[in-house]
């Protein structure tokens, strides 16, 4: 039997240009089971080439120990056939979940070529992860506006009293303390307006991520300016994106004073940032976005604190409070995005996403 040559698109055929912008891999088999197209998610799929996988059996592709009911369904003679959360195992041992679809090429019910469709749910876990971290949130948001309520009354008596010491003060350079403490309360008192009234509408502005998070670095430093070294990894080409400013800030340094609390002695945190595409969020499938990672070199979340650490009061650390991290999901959440959460022995990792289109 003669090897069929594959034939792919000439640059300007738009159509299977489309098909190598899908996520799901598709593949084109003759009569035969050999196949003679597949688009780029299939290369990815089976880590190989296109002309590589040119004229090969598919099920040479698949492992000969664990069968596939993709095999079976591809021996019918059926109009088309759909099977959901399927187990495959590759011929190199990989196991996937996938559902995936069988066509007859021009709707034939017998013939020649077949069109078979693998669509990986490889995302199923982390739609489950960010159902959770939406019912933990809801929690969240009752005990945050308490202690909203809470905190906005001393912040007035704090105002007033910098702006005394401010008019009091002989000499200039002593003012900027006092501006500092102006400004964090200004800042707070925004912050915890937002926080008092359900649904309220946030600020949106254009915003440089990099600024907020050289803000961040900077009040890190300056408290803890001989224990913490910071590692800069920024991708100076991320566009601005619309964001609460003070909201975004807050939700950040909370992330950041928790990757300090991680490190006993000393130790450094990394802030990167990078762009991605096509993230999934939710159900919500968002063709840019921006992710922030922090970074501590500490000694690791507990496995058992995993799941439950976006919940308020919950913490390892003796002076946490357990409300920083449930209050910055809140607020990253609020924005369409997610914080996930990479941790081990030798650090801890919050991966913060944010949607560059408008939220």
């Amino acid at each position: 039997m003669s090897q069929p040559n594959l034939k792919l698109a000439p640059p300007t055929d738009t159509g299977l240009r489309i098909l190598d912008t899908l996520n799901s891999s598709i593949l084109c088999l003759d009569s035969e089971g050999c196949i003679t197209y597949v688009n780029a998610a299939g290369e990815a799929l089976f880590e190989s080439s296109a002309s590589n996988l040119a004229g090969r059996r598919f099920d040479s592709l698949l492992s000969q120990v664990e069968p596939s009911s993709i095999l079976s369904k591809l021996a019918l003679d059926s109009i088309a056939f759909t099977e959901h959360e399927a187990v495959i195992t590759l011929a190199d041992g990989r196991e996937i979940i996938a559902n995936y679809s069988i066509y007859p090429l021009d709707g034939r019910t017998t013939g020649d070529e077949i069109v078979l469709e693998i669509r990986q749910s490889e995302h199923q876990a982390q739609f489950a992860q960010d159902e959770l971290n939406q019912l933990q949130q809801q929690a969240t948001q009752q005990l945050a506006r308490g202690l909203a309520h809470e905190i906005n009354n001393p912040l007035g008596g704090i105002r007033g009293a910098a702006q005394l010491l401010q008019r009091a003060l002989d000499r200039p350079e002593w003012t900027e303390y006092t501006e500092v403490i102006l400004s964090e309360v200004d800042r707070l008192q925004s912050l915890t307006s937002k926080m008092l009234v359900p649904g309220s509408k946030m600020q949106l502005t254009q915003i440089n991520i990099l600024e907020v998070l050289e803000h961040i670095r900077k009040i890190i430093l300056a408290a803890e300016p001989d224990r913490i070294r910071i590692i800069r990894d920024y991708d100076p080409s991320i566009p601005g994106i619309m964001a609460d400013r003070d909201m975004l800030i807050q939700a950040f340094l909370n992330i950041a004073r928790n990757a300090v609390q991680a490190i006993e002695d000393s130790g450094e945190i990394t802030f990167k940032t990078r762009v991605g595409r096509q993230f999934t969020i939710g159900q919500i499938t968002h063709p840019l976005v921006v992710q922030v990672d922090i970074t501590d070199s500490g000694r690791g979340i507990p496995h058992d604190l995993g799941e439950t650490i976006f919940l308020p009061m919950i913490t390892d650390k003796p002076e946490g409070s357990g409300l920083g991290l449930p209050i910055a999901q809140e607020i990253i959440s609020r924005h369409g995005g997610t914080i996930h959460l990479h941790s081990s022995d030798c650090g801890t990792t919050f991966s913060t996403i944010l949607p560059m289109e408008k939220t």
